[in-house]
């Protein structure tokens, strides 16, 4: 009789233990605030790009060099094509160009039909500030309202040819760009003093 009193009080008290625990946690969850549930990082399973690389194959690597690691700062996220390009319509797919295309305005003056030199460049500003710009190169400022920043620098390319580019070179950039433009204006010139001679 005595071991099983001993194992009944043995019992007891684990119990009286166990129920005291239970009222302390009890207490605790009652003054302290509510836990939050925890958030997940929603990770897509599909390329936001992959509804324009199913089609136009030749960009299904993406973006290179520093707008395919570029986070967009108008919303943190990594640049997309609907970023530069817009959201292109449920026509796009027959065909309608409803998309922002952007092109060589210095050498090829009718690509800015569609989409002006100041719709183009203002996409690239939406990112790209003035100010980092102008230190950058002075000839930023010069040409933001006559040439598309396509006419110089390319969008997709792994290495952008402009970045880094020695001073020798760029000072051949502006002497072919300007003799090019000269040779424009004379060869109209010429013609245009053609047609008034009798």
């Amino acid at each position: 009789m005595g071991d099983l009193t001993m194992d009944f009080l043995r019992l007891m008290l684990m119990a009286a233990m166990l129920l005291t625990s239970l009222q302390g946690q009890a207490a605790e969850a009652t003054s302290a605030p509510a836990a939050l549930p925890a958030t997940h990082d929603v990770a897509f399973l599909r390329s936001p790009d992959k509804a324009c690389t199913d089609c136009h194959k030749e960009q299904s690597e993406g973006m290179h060099g520093k707008h395919g690691q570029a986070t967009n700062p108008n919303n943190l996220a990594p640049v997309t094509c609907t970023n530069c390009h817009g959201q292109p319509s449920p026509q796009h797919r027959e065909g309608v160009k409803d998309v922002m295309r952007f092109s060589d305005s210095f050498n090829n003056k009718q690509s800015t039909e569609s989409y002006p030199i100041a719709e183009q460049n203002g996409v690239c500003m939406s990112c790209h500030e003035p100010g980092p710009l102008r230190e950058a190169l002075w000839a930023h400022d010069v040409h933001a309202t006559k040439l598309s920043c396509t006419s110089c620098h390319q969008l997709h390319p792994a290495r952008e040819p402009m970045v880094a580019i020695p001073e020798k070179s760029r000072i051949k950039l502006c002497v072919d760009c300007h003799s090019k433009q000269h040779q424009a204006k004379a060869v109209g010139l010429q013609v245009n003093a053609g047609k008034e001679a009798p």
